[in-house]
């Protein structure tokens, strides 16, 4: 006679797993590689407090902003990132800078402040007690040699459609977004809102565009940066609005980014020297308008020339 098992013993055996056992089941499966939530390695960060895993923690957080064009904000690292360990955002904020140019071939870049064009901004300028010109806002910038930019070793900004006829979005936005910034430019770093509506009309893009209408996607180019809308009514008379290049467009594109982008247009140009005249005269003009300009780039330059000491050394076959 087989013995027999007490009541408790076979309700347990016949109830079925938990479900909090069975998920845990799951998630402790190798098979299911589940990403790194970026929240998370925050926070693990910030527990452990070192410089180290801080600047990790800032290299994930500045790439994350990067792909949604947000810029960096130092009140934003301080919340985020740092935590309790503000009194680190020096040594935290160089490491990362290090890793990312090694990492990632990319450096912090300080953005410049905005332009005071109409009136009102300049008396506010003038009467502002602040004279700092650090905005500690930063986005990131390539620091690669030009000539590794190339698509085999960048590659397409997002992956390439399956359908050969559909339209990458991302690339157009870069494309209509640089056109822009190029039109303010030649026009002596401000065009009229009919102006540019004249130029997108000649693109075919005064109604709609591969991004959106033409209205969204200068939208678009305004909370990214990219540009600046001007609304001035000068003695009280009719409302003028008028289109400067942004912070974001002066540190992405730039100034030799326009010049790049006209010697492109132009072609395979018989005389040359001609048009590199005239395209400085362009420029000068445009940076006359701008005296941020000049800044950007010495700010550049110098964020480079500082990320390479702070960077790994580089051997003699680099060079």
């Amino acid at each position: 006679m087989p013995p027999r098992r007490s009541r408790r013993a076979a309700t347990e055996e016949s109830s079925p797993v938990p479900i909090q056992t069975q998920r845990r089941r799951r998630d402790d499966t190798p098979e299911e590689d589940e990403d790194i939530d970026m929240e998370d390695a925050i926070r693990e960060a910030q527990g452990s407090g070192s410089v180290d895993q801080l600047a990790k923690g800032l290299v994930r957080y500045a790439l994350s902003c990067e792909h949604s064009r947000k810029p960096i904000k130092r009140a934003d690292i301080n919340e985020r990132v740092l935590g309790s360990y503000t009194r680190l955002f020096k040594d935290v904020f160089a490491q990362a800078n290090s890793q990312l140019m090694d990492v990632f071939g990319m450096q912090f870049v300080e953005l410049p402040k905005a332009d005071k064009v109409t009136l009102r901004q300049k008396r506010a300028a003038a009467g502002s007690d602040s004279q700092s010109k650090s905005t500690s806002i930063w986005v990131l910038q390539t620091i690669l040699p030009e000539q590794y930019r190339i698509p085999d070793i960048i590659g397409p900004s997002r992956p390439l459609a399956a359908d050969a006829e559909e339209i990458n979005r991302e690339d157009s936005y870069v494309g209509l977004y640089t056109m822009a910034i190029a039109l303010i430019t030649i026009s002596g770093g401000m065009i009229p809102e009919g102006k540019l509506d004249r130029a997108l009309r000649r693109m075919n893009a005064d109604q709609t565009t591969p991004v959106g209408t033409k209205d969204k996607t200068l939208t678009n180019m305004i909370k990214d940066g990219y540009i600046v809308r001007i609304k001035e009514t000068p003695g009280g008379g009719e409302e003028t609005i008028d289109y400067i290049v942004g912070p974001r467009g002066k540190v992405e594109v730039g100034r030799e980014g326009v010049a790049q982008f006209i010697r492109m247009m132009f072609g395979e140009s018989e005389d040359v020297e001609e048009l590199e005249k005239r395209l400085q005269r362009t420029l000068q003009v445009a940076d006359a308008h701008s005296d941020s300009a000049p800044a950007v780039e010495a700010t550049q330059a110098a964020s480079q020339a500082a990320g390479r000491k702070r960077g790994r050394p580089r051997n003699n076959d680099d060079e």
